[in-house]
């Protein structure tokens, strides 16, 4: 259970990882990121159904991302930082789209639309995302080789990176608890296995 526990909580950290590093950014501020989610829509889910499905720590990234693109802390932004906003908290975005955003929240067609209308389009859009989609995005961030599978070296990486002080042992356990076929790493089946059992996703 120790090692389960642990795994867990890496793999969630990791998952925050890019985007804490993106945040901290300051060419990425400007810069227009292509983002690497797919172009999830709004669903049709009413506000409040799709603020349940967002957690705290995506709705501190969405304040965060705010922040960011407010720069001059006047507490609204415009079309270009809020398509730049949207694409490097990694979901795509086309202008005609961004367009079309600003139209629907800026009512008085002053410009600029404020962190409440903003928080509304990123709370609709992650909570469109594809669960499978955001596992599997959160294997690939442990497997750095790109070899289909996460290895001690992997989990030991991301551990460092994270600021997190796991023992060798404890790393090592955790590839014995979650290897099911005992090869030595865990393989993207038993990744998913272990994130399906969660609330994570």
């Amino acid at each position: 259970l120790k090692h389960y526990l642990e795994f867990l909580a890496l793999a969630h950290l990791a998952v925050l990882m890019p985007s804490e590093g993106l945040y901290s950014s300051s060419l990425a501020r400007r810069s227009g990121l292509e983002g690497s989610r797919g172009g999830y829509g709004r669903g049709g889910r009413g506000s409040a159904q799709a603020a349940r499905a967002v957690s705290k720590e995506q709705k501190q990234e969405i304040k965060e991302a705010f922040d960011i693109f407010d720069s001059e802390r006047t507490g609204k932004m415009d079309y270009h930082e809020l398509k730049v906003a949207i694409r490097a908290m990694g979901f795509e975005i086309k202008k005609a789209e961004a367009l079309e955003l600003m139209g629907r929240y800026d009512r008085e067609e002053t410009g600029y639309i404020g962190f409440d209308a903003f928080e509304d389009i990123m709370v609709h859009r992650y909570a469109a995302q594809d669960p499978m989609d955001e596992i599997r995005k959160a294997f690939e961030l442990f497997d750095e080789d790109k070899r289909g599978r996460i290895s001690y070296k992997n989990l030991k990486r991301i551990a460092r990176d994270l600021g997190e002080k796991l023992t060798d042992e404890e790393l090592r356990g955790m590839i014995d608890e979650f290897d099911q076929d005992q090869d030595g790493d865990i393989n993207e089946e038993e990744f998913i296995n272990i994130m399906k059992q969660t609330s994570l996703y």
